[in-house]
């Protein structure tokens, strides 16, 4: 490297961090709010150039690695790319130091972008946006010059992401089929992964195109609801309760193909020891080994068909008996008509999304009657199964009546 580079570099750093150090001092002047987001304006358009120029610098990295490698014949070698290399020296992650790579490759076609990033007038997301959606224009057959002016026209008036929506609308108006082609290719890109956990929990990954992501998303939405003034879960919690309750919903309409002889469904099996929680008795097991405890068991069975099968010593079965213990599609009518919402105090929750509760629990031989059930949302029915009950008072009035503090 010669002097004057040296020289250069050496100056324009120091020039920088000399800029950077006076801007940290600006925040312990008092300043005010209208007068901090004035300097702010002029601050975020100089990142916006300094990320400019630093893309810039990343695209004469790539380009110089990408000559050396041509030079010494290991260019189809992945190790020795510009990404590696931004990733390893700078501690990037890989998606990052590809994205850099990508983006300085895209603006050496498209000159105007580059001049506008330069000046301070685009954010490195807008820059990417058009970027991206050029390139998009370009797969469906179109020229960059179709596109670019309109993006960079609309990118003073829009972020990053609405840029890229507007940017689908102008790609469905050059071309409709290239749009179609990207949607079957995000299609492609679908998959989800369930794994079991040892702790019998299943962790959940994956992508969603998105068709599918939002028909999720409206389910999950319509089964939670209105958040009500009670729930105080987080997000991640209510769509965790809202996809069991899916699971749920669609397990119990028997609407799903027949495997094996009958529709799928969830399976414990205990002794009647378990499920009468006498004391030494062994676990229940739900899917023909996971060990679960005798109330995780009970509550589940509150709202299970049971089917009672006599074993002989030697573990055969002598006699299988069935006796359903849910409400018949009559008896929810009727609870509806009676009950109209969810009985807890305070919820409106409408019957559909209500569960038929036995007012005793039926394994303690609790009568699948009418007289003897109420309706009760998801939520309110899982807070008395861990404990809480529900009396209906002489006056027809329900009051809630809180578990005992643990020992």
């Amino acid at each position: 490297m010669g002097s004057c580079s040296v020289e250069l570099i050496d100056t324009s750093l120091r020039s920088l961090r000399d800029g950077l150090d006076g801007l940290r001092r600006c925040s312990d002047l008092g300043l005010s709010a209208d007068e901090l987001t004035e300097l702010l304006r002029p601050v975020f358009g100089l990142r916006n150039s300094f990320d400019a120029t630093l893309t810039g610098l990343v695209g004469a990295l790539d380009q110089r690695v990408e000559a050396e490698r041509q030079a010494a014949g290991d260019q189809q070698d992945p190790t020795t790319s510009c990404a590696v290399r931004l990733r390893d020296e700078f501690r990037l992650t890989s998606s990052a130091a590809y994205s850099l790579v990508r983006l300085a490759r895209q603006l050496r076609e498209l000159p105007a972008t580059a001049a506008t990033f330069e000046r301070g007038q685009l954010s490195q997301q807008q820059a990417v946006a058009i970027a991206r959606t050029v390139d998009r224009v370009v797969v469906g057959g179109g020229r960059p010059e179709q596109a670019e002016p309109l993006l960079l026209v609309e990118a003073g008036h829009r972020d990053a992401y609405d840029l890229l929506l507007w940017g689908r609308h102008l790609r469905h108006q050059l071309n409709p089929g290239e749009l179609a082609s990207e949607e079957a290719e995000d299609r492609e890109r679908s998959w989800l992964d369930l794994t079991r956990r040892w702790s019998g929990g299943f962790s959940v990954e994956g992508y969603l195109d998105v068709e599918t992501g939002t028909m999720l998303k409206t389910a999950l939405e319509g089964v939670l609801g209105p958040r009500a003034r009670d729930d105080h879960r987080p997000p991640g919690k209510r769509r965790a309760a809202g996809l069991r309750e899916l699971a749920k919903r669609v397990l119990d309409s028997g609407t799903l193909p027949v495997r094996g002889g009958a529709r799928p469904h969830i399976i414990l099996t205990a002794s009647l020891e378990t499920l009468r929680g006498d004391a030494g008795a062994l676990a229940a097991e739900l899917d023909w080994g996971f060990p679960v405890s005798a109330e995780f068991l009970r509550r589940i069975a509150s709202d299970a068909d049971l089917t009672p099968i006599l074993l002989a010593a030697n573990g055969d079965p002598l006699n299988v008996g069935r006796t359903r213990r849910t409400a018949t599609r009559r008896m929810r009518r009727a609870l509806a008509i009676r009950d109209r919402h969810c009985l807890w105090p305070g919820c409106d929750r409408p019957p559909h999304w209500c569960d038929s509760h036995h007012d005793e629990w039926w394994v303690d031989g609790g009568e699948t009657a009418v007289r003897r059930m109420g309706s009760l949302c998801r939520r309110h029915h899982g807070m008395v199964k861990r404990g809480h009950r529900l009396l209906r008072g002489p006056d027809g009035r329900m009051s809630i009546h809180a578990p005992p503090p643990a020992a």
